[in-house]
Order: structure tokens, then sequence, then C-alpha cells
């Protein structure tokens, strides 16, 4: 009995160990299962700061790159102010650009005086898709749809113009040109240019808003320069006509003779002579170069341009005037011309003129043309 006992204890104890061991092992399943997650954990939390840590590097160099921006923007304001020609303006207006957006293709299109037409002055990765002389209508195309509208246009956008505009767009676009955001240069409500990004770097930072920007500075910048030739011809007016001297003729025939290559128009350039100007009597001859003068600024269109270059000459350079249109300019310039009188009653006389026609498209040169002009006979003498 003794024996069936200790063998019932020894069973008892041999059961009890068996499920103590496991026991065991199940805790150190748990065990090693949440020793596993917590590894996982400490990888996902290591992970997360790592991303943590890039993405601040990121924000850390953002906000680098707008601190340089910021002080680097008023540079590039100084320094497009800074230009003297429009032709000057456009080269800091892309490199502008450039630096502020890393965009590598760019263009920036200019108005004529007229508003019309819009002439290529600057490109920069389109060589492959862009060739001067290059003119594009007011209207006309992505680049005039911006001119004429005044608006920003964006790629992204282009399919939520209405059906009509979109195919007026493409019908009239540039062959393989599509900007991805083009602005007008727009300043007091004149159009002054249009300038064309393509290609923008999926990491530049507000392209549209940097464009506008740069655009809005151009336009202010043309103005003034506009207005500085405004100024610098009236500072070298001759006192007896109030038209430009001599000295003007010939940056003004070269300011119009770029545009003949640029935007595809012709130009005239007539040269008048009163005889009456040269007379001995200074006083009476200072007084006819007068009214003449008078009477032609009161006839001629504002694009005209009229230079005293002599005693008793008048030149005139007239913008789009071919040699069908020469006789209408003349019938309205010169009609009447030799019957007007002073105070005394005498007529103005004898009128002399020549004349040539650029063809538009020519690349002719300042100093040749008035060569030429010159060598011509005198074709016609009105009132004599």
């Amino acid at each position: 009995m003794i024996a069936g006992l200790l063998a019932g204890l020894a069973a008892g104890l041999l059961i009890m160990w068996l499920i103590q061991v496991l026991v065991a092992r199940k805790r150190a399943v748990e065990y090693e299962e949440r020793i596993g997650d917590l590894k996982n954990s400490v990888a996902t939390l290591r992970l997360q700061q790592q991303e943590s840590d890039a993405r601040q590097t990121r924000y850390d160099l953002e906000i680098k790159k707008h601190r340089d921006l910021a002080i680097l923007f008023p540079e590039f304001v100084k320094q497009i102010f800074s230009a003297r020609t429009p032709d000057e303006l456009a080269n800091l207006v892309a490199r502008s650009m450039k630096k502020l957006t890393d965009c590598e293709r760019i263009a920036v299109f200019l108005a004529d005086v007229r508003g019309g037409k819009l002439g290529l002055v600057w490109s920069e990765g389109l060589g492959d898709v862009l060739k001067q002389p290059l003119v594009v209508n007011v209207g006309d195309g992505h680049v005039g749809f911006v001119a004429e509208t005044g608006m920003v246009f964006e790629r992204k956008n282009l399919e939520k113009v209405s059906e009509l505009t979109r195919i007026r767009l493409e019908k009239t676009a540039i062959p393989g040109f599509l900007p991805d955001i083009a602005a007008p240069m727009m300043s007091q409500g004149v159009l002054y240019g249009v300038i064309c990004l393509l290609d923008i770097p999926i990491t530049a930072t507000l392209p549209r808003e940097r464009l506008v920007s740069i655009a809005a500075v151009g336009a202010a910048a043309l103005e003034g320069i506009r207005l500085l030739g405004r100024f610098e011809s009236a500072a070298d007016l001759d006192p007896d006509t109030g038209l430009p001297n001599r000295g003007r003729l010939e940056p003004l025939l070269t300011q119009e003779l770029e545009r003949v290559r640029r935007f595809e128009s012709p130009l005239a350039v007539m040269e008048l002579v009163v005889e009456r100007g040269s007379m001995e009597d200074r006083f009476r001859a200072r007084e006819f170069m007068s009214i003449a003068a008078n009477h032609l600024k009161a006839k001629m269109r504002n694009i005209d341009i009229g230079l005293r270059t002599g005693t008793d000459k008048i030149t005139l350079l007239l913008p789009g005037t071919d040699q069908g249109g020469m006789e209408s300019v003349m019938h309205k310039l010169l009609d009447g011309l030799p019957a007007l009188r002073n105070d005394a009653g005498e007529s103005l006389g004898s009128v002399k003129l020549r004349y040539m026609v650029i063809q538009a498209g020519s690349s002719e040169e300042a100093e040749q043309v008035l060569q030429d002009l010159g060598a011509k006979a005198f074709i016609s003498s009105l009132g004599s």
C-alpha cells in the first residue's frame, strides 16, 4: 500500500513538473513574440526617425533656398531695372527666371510700339523650335492669347478653356511650341511682352507666382526705358520746329530698321526740302520751317517720326508704309503744304521730296539707307 502511495505521489509530481514545463515553454514563446514585436517597433521608430531627419533636411534646404531667393530677388529687380535697351532687359529677365525656377527653356517676346505684334527677342534652350526673326500677332496661338487677354496661360489648364478657344489656339500656335506657363508683361494697362517657360523642373517651387512677379518687374522696367527714350528725344529738340535734331536720325532709324527685321513690317523714309527754309532772312526762314513742321505733326500718325535734319530739310520715318501706301501718305501729309501762309500772308512755296521704302524683313543698316536716300533724285516738287 505504501508502495502504491509512493508511486501515485511520484506520478503526480511528474504531471505537475510536465505542466510547469509546458507553461514555461508557453511563456518563453510569448516572451519571444513580444521581443520580436518590440524589435519591429524599434526598427519602425528608427525608420520613422530617419524619414523625419530626411524631411527636416529637405525643409532646411528649402528654407535656405527661399531665404537665398528672398535675398537675391531684390538683386534681380535691380539688375532688370539697370537695363538700357529692350534686348538687354529680355536677357536679364530670362536669367532671373532661370535662377528662380531652374528652368532651362525660356522665351521672351516683346511687343512693338503699336501693341499689335510680338517679336521673339530672347530664347534659351529652344533653338530647335524658335528661330529669329519670329513674329506673333496678338491673339494668335498661346503667346498671342496671353497678350490679348492679359491672363496667365498654363498648359495644365488648357482643357478648361472653351472648345472654340482651344481650336483657335491650336490653329494659330507656333508649331511645336506649347509653354508650360506664359505670363504677360503689362504695366498701366499697356502690353510690353510675354514670358514663356517650358519643361519646368518638378522641384521648382511657385514657378507661376515668380513668373508673374518678374513679368511685372520687366514691364515696369520697359516702361521706364520707353520713357527715358522720350526724355532723351525731348532734350534734343530743334527749337524752331519742335522736332528732334539730325543727331537723333541714325539712332531712331536704327531702331526702326530693327523693327523691320524683327516684326516683318516695311518702313518708308522720306526727305522734304522746304526751299524757303534756306532764305537769307533767317527769321522768315525759321518761321516757314515752323509752319511746315506744325502741318506735318498734325497729319502724322502716333508711330511716325519727324526730324529736322538740315537748315531746310525735314526727314520722316513712316513705319508700316510700303510702296503701295506711299501715294496715300503723300496725299495726307503733303496736300496743301505749299499753300500754307505765314502771318504776313506769304505762302510756304516750293517743297521738294524724295523717298525710299525698306521692305519687310530686310536687314538694311542705317548708314547705308541714308546713303541710298541721299543718292536719289528729288522726284517731286510741290508748289513750284
